[in-house]
């Protein structure tokens, strides 16, 4: 399934979960606080207790990182839980970390 979220402050996503893997992919842009530079990523992860993720981050269509990380005692799903990883690689992002300048 695709589905599209319209704007909310000046970002827009794009999702699809797959029902065979339970894999949901999330595309977005970030700019950042601090410098303005503006940011694409592709994040996915697998729902459940122990959430991977796996973020390819872009700049002008030039891969700049690729944080990652697992999550454990996950209790969020649904919309809770795409929040809290896009707040993961937004953080990332913000702090350069993972990602080159």
């Amino acid at each position: 399934m695709l589905k599209s979220v319209g704007p909310l402050t000046e970002r827009w996503n794009i999702y699809s979960d797959d029902p065979m893997t339970q894999t949901t992919t999330v595309n977005d842009i970030y700019t950042r606080k601090v410098g303005g530079e503006r940011y694409e990523y592709e994040v996915t992860y697998t729902p459940g207790e122990r959430v991977a993720w796996n973020a390819r981050v872009y700049q002008n269509g030039i891969l700049k990182g690729t944080p990652g990380g697992v999550e454990t005692g996950n209790r969020l799903e649904g919309e809770a839980l795409r929040e809290s990883i896009i707040s993961l690689v937004e953080v990332a992002i913000e702090g350069m970390q993972g990602i080159r300048e």
